[in-house]
């Protein structure tokens, strides 16, 4: 990644006064909408009602840690080029207490999200696929993932907060006190701040890693029993860190234009945002021939019969679009720069890449449950996930009506980092694709 300094530049406090007026009209649009379509798909045919609620807690769920994940990674790294972004991406982080709460009336319908329910299991299998611990796993490990998640946006925005109280008025400044609460001053709370920040960054990841994998291996690769995947795990919870790139993008073209960030958020954030899009897309291609490449080779019926349900008849159409959206296109469309510095088409291929990872969640769940003649997605699984999506930028965007959407702290060490990294008169710095 290219660095690229502020330090001519004041960063402006920019947040949302108040929700604005379209957003929250389109948010309760969808979650009306999206509701309706729920009861009405639970009242003709509860099972895939439940069915289309779990693919989409799924998406949504993986997009918003991927978003934060994305956050944790440029704050560890010193990205310099991410300062004016990684408060974008931290923002999903207002959706995780939503997506932890809406876990426990999946729980409660496994005999209808679980394919394996009625179904006699033996050994290791019957031990591990058992309601009661499959429950508890997985209410314990998102928990942690939620606190850890929320302690490290707790510790990214404190500085930000004892820096604006004075000057913040009602709610907000209430907020922000409470935020601040213990105040050592600007300096000393802003390095205590990036101290926390690289120790719960680490332990965040590893958490995020184990606890994504399970959540894989009980609501993705449980529902053929007999199909094992050690792989499963990564690409399932990479799969929503390339999510979460693609949905700050948008976020970050909404609000650049919105909050009038032209003069923060500049040509070089599309660019390296493009470049994180570029790669991990590649990634995740990397990740599925990966796990492909070795089945197809073993030629095991039961290790195959996962992917034969996915990429034959009635889905292979659907599977062809998942690789078109989240590889072939973004791979050919950004291969040079100008595509990733151009924020229009960078934002096309961003959503493409998000069309992509939904149908391929349903690819993940669907062809468990449905294999005949036709294939079932239709308005009861778009209307779920209208509301999901409704529920999502909702608190997304009620996040930017709280804090400066732009970062407006900067630990030391970055700050040392950016003189060290600046370039002499006369020279500019060379960026690759």
């Amino acid at each position: 990644m290219a660095h690229d300094t502020f330090e001519e530049v004041e960063i402006p406090v920019r947040r949302f006064e108040g929700f604005p007026k379209p957003a929250l009209l389109a948010c309760l649009a969808m979650l009306v909408v999206g509701a309706v379509a729920f009861v009405a798909a639970l009242m003709g045919d509860p099972d895939r009602a439940w069915r289309a609620y779990l693919f989409n807690w799924l998406y949504f769920g993986t997009i918003a840690q991927g978003g934060v994940m994305l956050a944790v990674a440029v704050v560890l790294a010193r990205g310099l080029w991410a300062r004016p972004v990684r408060r974008i991406a931290l923002g999903f982080v207002a959706f995780l207490p939503i997506w932890y709460v809406m876990l426990f009336p999946l729980l409660l319908q496994s005999e209808r999200i679980f394919h394996w329910y009625h179904e006699e299991l033996h050994g290791a299998k019957a031990t591990y696929l058992n309601i009661p611990f499959l429950a508890t796993r997985n209410i314990v490990l998102l928990a942690a993932l939620l606190g850890l998640s929320l302690l490290f946006a707790y510790w990214a925005l404190r500085p930000d907060a004892g820096m604006l109280r004075d000057e913040a008025t009602g709610k907000l400044k209430a907020l922000y006190e409470r935020l601040s609460r213990g105040w050592l001053g600007q300096q000393a709370e802003e390095e205590r701040a990036y101290r926390r920040l690289q120790v719960i960054g680490p332990i965040l990841a590893l958490t995020w890693a184990f606890a994504f994998s399970v959540v894989a291996f009980d609501f993705v690769q449980s529902q053929d029993p007999h199909w094992f995947s050690t792989l499963i795990g990564p690409y399932f919870f990479m799969a929503g860190f390339l999510g979460g790139i693609s949905a700050t993008i948008l976020f970050t073209i909404a609000y650049r234009k919105s909050l009038g960030l032209d003069s923060v958020i500049r040509t070089q954030q599309f660019h390296d945002l493009g470049k994180l899009q570029f790669a991990f897309c590649v990634f995740w291609a990397y990740l599925f021939w990966s796990q492909y490449l070795v089945i197809w080779y073993g030629q095991i019926p039961w290790e195959q019969a996962f992917f034969v349900a996915r990429l034959g008849e009635p889905y292979g159409g659907l599977a062809l679009t998942v690789l078109l959206f989240i590889f072939v296109f973004p791979f050919f469309g950004l291969l040079g720069a100008t595509p990733k510095k151009t924020p229009a088409i960078l934002g096309t291929f961003a959503a493409l890449v998000l069309l992509g990872l939904w149908l391929e969640r349903y690819l993940l769940v669907y062809p468990s449950f449905y294999r005949g003649e036709s294939t079932p997605l239709g308005w009861q699984e778009v209307g779920t996930g209208l509301a999901f999506a409704g529920l999502f930028i909702g608190a997304a965007v009620l996040f930017a009506t709280r804090f400066p959407v732009v970062q407006l702290w900067q630990p030391a060490t970055e700050e040392a980092l950016m003189l060290s990294t600046e370039e002499p008169p006369g020279t500019e710095a060379v960026t690759g694709d």
